[in-house]
Order: C-alpha cells, then structure tokens, then sequence
C-alpha cells in the first residue's frame, strides 16, 4: 500500500512529461510566430496609411489656422462679409479634407504621438483576428490590409483552435498534478501528525514504567485511548494501533489519488482568480471602475469583444504604454489557454458525475430485479 502512496503522483507526472512532446508544443510555437508574423505584415502595410491620413490632416488644420490668421490682419477688418467668406471657405475646405480622411480611416489621433499600428498594435491586432476577439477599435484600413485580414484568419482560427486544444489539455495534465500533490501533502501531514501523537503517548508509558518500576501496578486508565499498562504488551499495542491507522491513511490517499478529479469550484475558483488579476491591473492603469476592468477581462476571454471598452494606453506610443500592451497581448493569450485548461478539467469531472449517477441508477434498478 505504501508504494501506491507515493507512486501515483510519479505515475501523473509521467504522464504529464510523455505528453508534452513536439506535436504539443509546436502549436504555441506557431502560433506566436504566427502573430509576430500578423505583427510584421499589418504594421507594413496599415501604419504607412495612417500616418499618412493623419498628416494630411494635421496639414489641413496647419493650412486652416494660417488662413485665418490672415485673413484677420490682411482682410480689411471693417468688411466682415469679406472676412467671413474668406474663414468659412477655409473651415469648409477643412471640413471637406477631414471627412474624407475619416472614410479613409482616421480616428482623430494625433500624427507622430498616437497610432494604432505600432508593432505591439499590430500584434494584439493579430492577436484578436485569430481569437476572434475582434474588439473593433482597431480595424484594416486599406483593401490590401483588409484582403490580408480574411486570408490571415483562414490560417491563423485554425491553429489557433489546436494551441488551445493542446495548450489545454496539457494545462490541465499539470493542474491535475498539482492537485494529486496537495491531496498527497494532507495525507503526509495527517501521518505526521498520527507519528507525533503516538511518539507522545511512547514518552508518556516511558514514564509511567519508570515511575512503576518495581512495583507492580493495575490500571484500566488510559491516554488518548491507548492503554498504559506498561511494559512490552503496550509497546506491541500501540505500533499495531499506528501501523493500523498508517495502513488507513494510505489506503484512503491511494484511493483518492486514483481517482482524483479536479472540483469544479476549484476550476471556477481559478478561472474567478485569473479574472480579478486582469481586472486589478486595468483598474489601476486605465483608472477604471472594478466593474469596468472586470467587464473588459471577461468579454475579452470569452472572445464576445464588443470593443466599447479598450486600454486607452494602446493609442500612446510612449514606451511604457507599449510595454503595457504586449502585457495586455500576453494576459489575454494566456487567459484563453486557461479558459480551455478550465472547460477541459469541468469537462472530466461532468463526465464522472454523469458516470457516477448512470453506476447509481444501475445499481437500483439490479436491486429492484
């Protein structure tokens, strides 16, 4: 029994190290290089034409406040009409040049200081084609990027199904392994403690045949329902109770990792876990509500991405605002490997539960017969 105990836990990890070969490893290998590769090819193509929509517009409003400088100090200021034509052609001109742009995509940041096509904005951008998050704030532009777009999703949904798949799977190969572990360190510590109360109760009979000896003394008391009456017969008694209660305690561990399941509450628990991460961090760096940050997180693991809610430090080219992107990139990949590692483990224990009351039923209705 006692070799049961300790080699379940091998036998998991075993298991865990012959699964992770190459076919299961390869998919987060592609599909991060995938992504860089989106990065690459987006940012070439759709940064070109927003910085260029954005300089023409930064232009037209140069051209436009020059205009009505001077037309302030050179048009007679006594003829108002003549000032007013002059100003309200110029702002129509503007006009004109920002709607076009605003067909052409551009989203009124600011040229040189805000872009969306930076490289860690295209990677999150890739990111969300192949997730299918699809967030909606950040969108192709150009036909080109557009046609790039379609024909990068056929790829990119795909392997992105498979890394999660596997990534999942393996996930939760390595949650359950933890979890055999911890069942394994409450039994350990349960021995111990047995250990340590039977060691007491040694120290105590010690004394009492010390203090007895030579005397000749009956006693029907005992210490921790342990009889002490001295003498080999309690030495004999007493390692049977413990050997007994250890034979116990491993049968009941190896029983249990046998059979170990992670709980749902354990995985809901987590998945809550990972949640309140995500939701700690965009609360503090956006300066958003905890309802705020939670929503984001959620709709963006579940891949709903409404995009009605988006870091604002996206459209920053500071360095620590793409610092914090790649981050938001990471926890969002990492949080869907999770979220299958989540549906994998819930989907083990339904499957026994559902077992576990088929065995039910059958045995009531072999009774009934």
């Amino acid at each position: 029994m006692r070799h049961i105990f300790h080699d379940v836990p091998d036998a998991l990890l075993i298991s865990l190290l012959s699964s992770s070969s190459a076919s299961e490893i390869f998919p987060l290998i592609f599909v991060v290089g995938y992504a860089l590769l989106g990065a690459v090819i987006f940012k070439a193509v759709e940064g070109p034409h927003e910085a260029e929509i954005q300089a023409l517009v930064k232009s037209a409003r140069s051209r436009a406040v020059d205009v009505v400088w001077n037309a302030t100090f050179r048009v007679n200021r006594l003829d108002s009409k003549q000032w007013r034509t002059t100003v309200m052609n110029e702002v129509n001109h503007f006009k004109t040049i920002v709607m076009q742009s605003i067909r052409k995509g551009y989203d009124g940041k600011e040229y040189g200081k805000q872009a969306q096509w930076t490289f860690t904005g295209a990677f999150l951008y890739s990111l969300t084609v192949i997730t299918t998050i699809g967030y909606g704030n950040t969108a192709a532009k150009t036909y080109i990027g557009k046609t790039l777009t379609m024909l990068y999703a056929i790829i990119g949904i795909p392997l992105m199904l498979l890394f999660l798949t596997n990534i999942g799977d393996v996930m939760a190969k390595i949650f359950r392994f933890l979890y055999a572990q911890s069942i394994r360190l409450k039994f350990r510590l349960i021995l111990w403690h047995k250990k340590r109360k039977a060691a007491k109760i040694r120290r105590a009979n010690s004394l009492v045949s010390r203090l007895t000896r030579g005397h000749r003394v009956k006693t029907d008391s005992s210490v921790d329902s342990f009889g002490l009456c001295g003498g080999a017969d309690v030495e004999d008694l007493l390692t049977a109770r413990v050997e007994m209660e250890q034979l116990e305690v491993r049968a009941t561990a190896a029983a249990q990792l046998e059979s170990a399941t992670v709980p749902i509450s354990l995985v809901v628990f987590t998945m809550l876990g990972y949640l309140g991460v995500g939701t700690t961090i965009f609360k503090v760096w956006e300066g958003w509500t905890f309802l705020e940050s939670f929503y984001f997180c959620y709709i963006s693991l579940t891949t709903i991405g409404f995009g009605d809610k988006f870091p604002s430090t996206s459209v920053s080219n500071t360095e620590e605002a793409q610092e914090k992107l790649v981050i938001t990139s990471i926890y969002l990949l990492f949080g869907m490997a999770l979220l299958a590692m989540c549906f994998n483990l819930a989907q083990e224990e339904v499957q026994n539960k559902t077992r576990w009351i088929a065995d039910k039923f059958r045995s009531k209705d072999d009774d009934d017969d």
